[in-house]
């Protein structure tokens, strides 16, 4: 690979991991304020930015696996990585086809378009993964998308890792454009890239002790976003590193 192209690829592989922590950021604010479309147009954004950062570094076609080789080798990622997933790196490939064979597949189930929540808020039902299109389950951090379940706090780290090692060479490449790309960093880390994260089911354990009684019920001091039927939902978010 010669040096022009292994400077562009790097330069867009740092901007797509960028646009990745965007839009988890836009994914955990939406689970916040509760806006269930907000939260699955920030998600498919993450499939789709986290699906092109795979495809950069483990090319699905034959004639761009040498070149993927390359560069993995160049940032020293190993084979076994959690975005080296067939699932991710084609899931925008003929997603009208593959639209198309959910709904052959599913044909006399009940399934489920966007839900937040755990598939056992279906127990009492015969809805399976593969009739899920899209939900999102809060408490094992999963992003159901058309019967497959991703991970998403691991994508979270890969990409916070990736990023961290994009940026090192990009550093190297485009040293004219270190300032901008400091501001860059210091943008990030004061949204809360560093935070980006889909809380996970340790936050039960967390949780703070009851307050003791001072003359006002504990339900007159809890705050609202701390009340059991919301912990499932609101206060989960994805992490991810800060990048050094």
């Amino acid at each position: 690979m010669d040096r022009t192209t292994l400077a562009l690829l790097t330069h867009e592989l740092r901007n797509q991991c960028i646009y990745t922590e965007a839009a988890f950021r836009v994914f955990n604010q939406s689970l916040e304020q509760k806006a269930v479309s907000g939260a699955f147009f920030a998600a498919q954004s993450i499939l789709l930015s986290a699906s092109q950062i795979g495809c950069m570094l483990w090319p699905p076609r034959a004639r761009s696996r040498k070149r993927g080789e390359a560069f993995r080798k160049v940032l020293q990622l190993p084979e076994k990585h959690p975005l080296n997933d067939k699932r991710l790196l084609a899931i925008w490939e003929h997603s009208d086809e593959k639209f198309d064979d959910w709904v052959g597949r599913t044909k006399g189930q009940r399934i489920v378009f966007d839900h937040v929540g755990p598939l056992s808020d279906f127990a009492d039902s015969s809805v399976t993964e593969e009739s899920v299109y899209r939900l999102y389950d809060p408490v094992d951090m999963l992003l159901y998308f058309r019967g497959d379940g991703f991970k998403l706090q691991a994508i979270a780290n890969a990409i916070s890792d990736i990023y961290s090692r994009a940026n090192s060479l990009h550093r190297q490449f485009f040293p004219d454009q270190q300032p901008r790309d400091q501001q860059t960093d210091d943008a990030r880390q004061a949204s809360g890239a560093k935070k980006v994260s889909v809380g996970t089911s340790k936050d039960k354990a967390k949780k703070k002790p009851p307050a003791k009684k001072k003359g006002k019920s504990p339900a007159a001091k809890s705050s609202p976003k701390k009340s059991p039927p919301k912990k499932s939902t609101a206060k989960k978010s994805v992490k991810s590193k800060k990048a050094k």
